[in-house]
């Protein structure tokens, strides 16, 4: 509630069931920001994320995606490739896609509208290797226009749901 929620979760369900009735495409972008990009920073962010994002996604001023899936990978999370290499120097996270087998595949709100994301990447930090961890990364600038490193496509005809901008993301450090 401390964000803007209603602090009513049968609501929510009752909502998202809703909109089920008249257009299964904005249901599925409805579960993509709320459930997946949203809920993944309420769950995995920290209180400095809650702060900083969690408004914002709700009232939908800041749009974004859930990025774990990959091409070569699937959801086998533990197995992915894109990587997060910590650089002291800029005190930032290098985001890589290292092979074409490691673009995330098929990211909800990718393709158009998503200006951040959660993106499940290998830690690195001076060579060593500490598993996939969660990270808030920028996709767009506030106007719209990929981020430097940032490559998108879309997906294509999604059968039915074409309001749904399924993407493909590469990151070029």
């Amino acid at each position: 509630t401390q964000y803007g929620g209603k602090g009513d979760p049968g609501a929510n369900v009752a909502a998202f069931e809703t909109l089920a009735f008249g257009d299964l495409s904005l249901l599925v972008k409805f579960g993509v920001q709320f459930g997946l990009w949203g809920g993944s920073v309420h769950q995995l962010g920290t209180r400095r994320h809650h702060d900083r994002y969690l408004k914002q996604i709700a009232t939908l001023e800041l749009p974004g995606a859930f990025a774990m899936t990959e091409a070569g990978h699937g959801s086998d999370v533990q197995h992915l490739e894109t990587t997060a290499t910590y650089d002291p120097e800029t005190h930032e996270f290098v985001i890589h896609t290292p092979n074409d087998e490691a673009h995330k595949e098929y990211i909800g709100n990718a393709a158009d509208h998503g200006r951040m994301a959660t993106v499940f990447a290998q830690l690195i930090v001076d060579g060593e290797e500490h598993g996939v961890h969660a990270l808030v990364v920028p996709l767009r600038d506030d106007d719209g226009t990929l981020r430097p490193g940032v490559r998108i496509e879309d997906c294509g005809e999604k059968l039915g749901l074409n309001g749904v901008d399924n993407g493909r993301i590469w990151f070029d450090r």
